[in-house]
């Protein structure tokens, strides 16, 4: 469900966590599993998680992407409900146990009452907390992707390039929880930002019927020097021989290990694109290596600024490397979970880039949240569309990464 957990990984996860809880309520048996209120909540969460996965497979089976969202939104709130729960409470059994039990003898009854009601307490209001959560992270999801102004400072920029403006789309997942007239409306709200240019860093649909009027829609937009697109994960997925020529049957051009040079008044701009891995595992920057060395010997000598569209974050490195100024890139959706502009990931897999700007000496990444996603579920990590504003940036050894508002 995330997209570093697919369904099959989640519903493992789910069983292993369900299978604590049981051992806990059983060999245990806290003195509190006897309440009513918890036992209905285990009830609830258990069937909400089983419902939404026979829901998931049924939509899937059927090909009804209605009820795939449907079971993908149920199955997730029993997750966040029950998961944390049913990985601390085996512990609070057994501190039930420890607490309440060894000391029995030694303490008075007052006491003892005082501890278990304690205990009911904490694991009661666990529960609780995580169904707000959840419940708040289904409604963040459902809020239209935000204008999120990106100004990034480059030392020696172009003057022609001051204040250059380009609208990043990203992770769209048209299809999914997002469609065409969702897009329609976000780039109406868009034109106000007036984007000198539009890129599309991959994954812009698992209907890949939608794919052809998300494209028209783009270039409709009427951004001052067009737009470019790259290649997502998603977009193989979905069978790449299918939607890569849709891409190339579209007026946006669609940059695979090439790229294009566009003059900005007397300034020379590169953009560059990168193809994808399609699978998560493996050592990423070495697969996309060659593509960005390829991009790279397509840019002019001339260029002024070197532009590179790279659908995962981890190919920053190698982009920094072949003389890209800056790496526009998605995949993450900044985990979904985030806090302070930040990904809670950041602390679990550091060095990926997740969400946000990055720097290497004078090069830059900017990692977006995404447009959308693939189950409707965030936290403290909205869906934005970012408008990355180019400024002229302080000498060498004054590193001064970004600031966004």
């Amino acid at each position: 469900m995330w997209p570093v957990f697919p369904a099959s990984l989640t519903a493992v996860v789910v069983l292993v966590a369900l299978a604590l809880f049981v051992f806990s309520m059983r060999v245990v048996q806290p003195a509190w599993w006897r309440s009513r209120r918890a036992r209905a909540f285990v009830l609830v969460a258990s069937g909400g998680i089983t419902g939404g996965f026979l829901l998931w497979g049924l939509g899937r089976a059927t090909g009804r992407l209605e009820i795939v969202h449907a079971g993908a939104a149920v199955a997730y709130v029993g997750v966040i409900a029950g998961l944390p729960a049913a990985l601390v409470m085996p512990f609070a059994a057994l501190l039930d146990r420890l607490v309440v039990g060894t000391r029995a003898a030694a303490t008075d009854d007052a006491s003892k009452v005082s501890r278990r009601a304690l205990l009911r307490l904490g694991a009661g209001s666990l529960p609780a907390a995580a169904a707000i959560a959840s419940t708040s992270g289904l409604v963040s999801a459902r809020v239209a992707p935000r204008p999120r102004v990106v100004r990034l400072s480059f030392p020696g920029l172009h003057p022609d390039l001051e204040g250059f403006r380009i609208l990043q789309l990203s992770d769209l997942h048209l299809g999914a929880c997002a469609s065409t007239l969702d897009l329609a409306r976000a780039l109406a709200a868009a034109r106000e930002l007036r984007p000198d240019l539009v890129v599309l860093t991959g994954d812009l649909a698992d209907d890949p019927g939608q794919i052809p009027e998300a494209l028209r829609l783009v270039d409709a937009l009427g951004a001052r020097h067009g737009a470019f697109a790259s290649l997502g994960n998603h977009e193989y997925l979905h069978d790449i021989d299918v939607t890569r020529p849709l891409y190339e049957a579209s007026p946006v051009p669609l940059l695979v290990g090439t790229g294009r040079a566009i003059r900005v008044g007397r300034a020379t701009l590169f953009v560059g694109g990168t193809d994808d891995p399609v699978h998560m595992g493996g050592d990423i920057p070495w697969f996309l290596g060659p593509s960005i060395r390829a991009a790279a010997a397509a840019c002019p000598e001339e260029a002024d600024f070197r532009l590179l569209l790279c659908h995962r974050p981890e190919g920053f490195g190698p982009a920094a490397d072949a003389g890209f100024d800056l790496t526009l890139a998605g995949h993450t959706h900044g985990g979904q979970l985030g806090l302070f502009g930040r990904s809670l990931l950041e602390r679990i897999w550091p060095g990926i880039g997740w969400w946000g700007t990055y720097a290497r000496g004078r090069r830059r990444l900017y990692t977006t949240s995404g447009f959308g996603h693939w189950f409707p579920f965030r936290f403290g990590c909205p869906t934005e569309m970012p408008l990355i504003v180019l400024e002229a940036g302080l000498p060498l050894g004054a590193d001064v990464a970004h600031s966004t508002t």
